[in-house]
Parts: C-alpha cells; structure tokens; sequence
C-alpha cells in the first residue's frame, strides 16, 4: 500500500534555527513520469488558483502568470505522453484531471482578465497598459499550441501517429530503486555548490548558436577574400592599361579614364572588405530597444531605488529572465504613471484618512 508523505513548512521562529536535513531524506531514484507529471500538475494548480485572486493591476499578478505560462507549457507536452502511454494500455490513476480541456480553460481565463486589466486602465486613466496587450498575445499563442496538441492527441487515439519513438524516451530509467536508502558522503563536491548544472537544451542552443556564428564568420572571410582578390585584378588591369603608375602606354585616348575607373572600383570594393570586418550592431525592431539598452535601464532604475540585489542580478541574467524583469518594471511604471496622474489608489487614500483621523483625536 502506498503511504502518503505530508510536507510542513517552516516551523521555526528564527532562520538561525533551521535545522539540517538528512543526505538521504529523499529518494534518488530517477523520476517516472506519472510522479512528476502530478507534482508539476498539482504546483500549476496552485499557482493558477493565486493568479486568478490576485489583482490584475498588482506585481504578484504578473510574477503567477509568467509561472503559470511555464506550467502549462509543459503540461501540455505532459498530455501528449500521456496519451501515448495510455495508447499502449498504461493507466496512470493520479492523471485522470489533467488535460488539453483544463489548460485551454487556464489560458482563456487569464487571456480575459489581461484584456480587462488593458481595457480598465485606457478607459478610466488614459493610459496603454502594453505589458497587459503583451500578455494577451501570450495567452492567445499558447491556447492555439494547445489546441494543436488536442489534434495531435486524438490522431494518437485514432492510431494515426506511430508512438514508439515517444514511447521510448518515457520508458528510460523507469523502475529502477534509489541507490542512497543509507546515508552516504558524497565522492566531492562542487567548487560552487550553489551553481546548476547547464540544462541540457541550453547547452544544445549553446552550441547550435556558436555553429552558426562559426558559419557565419567563415563565409565572411570568403567574401572579404573575394572582394579583395578582385580589387587586385583590377589593380593589375589599371597598371597595364597605364604601363605601370604614373605611365601611360600610348594604347589611345580613353584608356587612361578606363584605368581610372578600375582603381576607384578597386579602392571601393577593399573599403567594403574591411567593413565585413567590423562587428555589427545587433538587430532591433524599430522603436523598439535592444537588450543592452533594456539591460542599461533597469539598472539605472536599481540604482535610484538602491536595489543591490537587483543590481547583482541584473548583468547576469539571461535574456528570458531579463525579458521578465522588464515586464515587471514597465507595469510598475504604469501603475505610478496612473498614481501621479490620478493620486493613490482608493484603498490607500482610505487608509490616509483613517490615519489623520487618528491623528485628530
């Protein structure tokens, strides 16, 4: 019979007093995929239960939801193995409530109350709230990939998608036992224990990235190459149509204006040989900035308002992080925008008056 493990939180007053665990509190063995489908089911549960009761205009807002978006993407890839395993007559009891139908009706609850937070704020403060209009291209871009995955799903049922291959990479490891039942000391430790290991995707776009910048580079050295080739044949062709510089053959009038022409062209084609060479400025759309810039900004922000951690984080951060981060500072801008223009919000000018009239007595 299988013993349910009940979790507790801190229950210590003091962060000093936290104990050690045991090196061994926790199994080892390699994740299955009806144990980690249900725990990364029941924590999206939580997380789109907060972000529907949090205001639509408040920070914690917009952090459930960049989570949320996370947790429904993999979920999603989770119902299509699902679907496969179920194929193929496995039953997994702790799944029954999780499907396409339950995410899509995440999305489409999130993707209204983005459109009413963007409506709310252009009506009553004349003000465009972008950061709500980019999280309804979000929501509306992930309703559709999951709906894609309920067509693929049901050719799966259908039998018209081979799932062996998928079926494959779900079957790796499974059934094997933990190997730290007893404590044990590990062989040696990181030099940073608190770094993580490079995820395996990453390291994949890692080097796909560096291929590419390496292709890139070569196939600019062989235009600079030809280029360059080609300004000395014309070189060449200019010296003996003048016999040489400073020299002209007696080859008839024009000849000389010829050779003039090749040396302007030579000269021009070198020049834009050594340009290929010079590094590029990164592509940005227009009106829009660049991540540097963005990067620059946010720390000038965390200057003013003396975040340290931030400014620790922020150079470091890559650019999905950074991207969040931005969304973050551009609401908060847009809620003081709104403030400054209209005063506080009702809540807090409720609060002010109950503190003067504490005052008064």
């Amino acid at each position: 019979m299988e013993t349910t493990t009940i979790n507790h939180g801190v229950l210590e007053n003091k962060v000093s007093e936290l104990r050690d665990e045991a090196f061994n509190e926790f199994s080892n063995a390699p994740l299955e995929f009806e144990e980690t489908a249900a725990a990364l089911w029941d924590g999206t549960q939580k997380v789109y239960y907060h972000a529907c009761i949090a205001n639509r205009f408040s920070e914690n807002y917009l952090i459930y939801c960049n989570q949320l978006e996370k947790g429904i993407k993999q979920l999603g890839s989770f119902c299509l193995t699902k679907a496969v395993l179920e194929q193929k007559g496995i039953d997994f009891p702790k799944l029954k409530e999780m499907s396409i139908h339950e995410l899509v009706c995440m999305v489409s609850f999130h993707f209204r109350k983005a459109h009413a937070a963007l409506d709310g704020i252009y009506r009553d403060n004349n003000v465009l709230g972008m950061t709500y209009l980019d999280w309804e291209f979000r929501w509306v871009g992930l309703n559709n990939r999951l709906k894609a995955t309920e067509i693929k799903i049901q050719k799966i049922k259908e039998g018209k998608i081979n799932v062996d291959s998928i079926l494959e990479e779900t079957e790796t490891f499974k059934g094997e036992k933990r190997t730290n039942a007893e404590l044990q000391k590990p062989k040696s430790l990181n030099v940073n224990p608190a770094a993580l290991p490079l995820n395996g995707a990453i390291a994949r776009e890692m080097a796909k990235s560096e291929k590419e910048s390496a292709r890139e580079a070569e196939q600019i050295q062989k235009e600079k190459e030809r280029m360059l080739k080609q300004a000395e044949r014309l070189d060449r062709q200019a010296a003996r149509m003048t016999g040489g510089i400073g020299l002209i053959k007696p080859f008839g009038p024009g000849k000389e204006d010829m050779a003039w022409v090749r040396r302007q062209n030579a000269e021009a084609l070198r020049k834009k040989a050594e340009e290929l060479s010079k590094p590029r400025e990164p592509e940005r759309i227009p009106g829009e900035l660049t991540e540097a810039e963005a990067r620059k900004v946010l720390i000038e922000d965390a200057m003013k308002r003396n975040d340290q951690t931030a400014l620790l984080a922020i150079p470091k951060e890559d650019s999905n992080t950074l991207h969040d981060r931005w969304l973050r500072y551009t609401a908060r801008v847009e809620r003081e925008a709104i403030q400054s223009r209209y005063g506080p919000p009702p809540e807090t000018r409720k609060a002010l008056r109950e503190k003067r009239k504490k005052k008064k007595k």
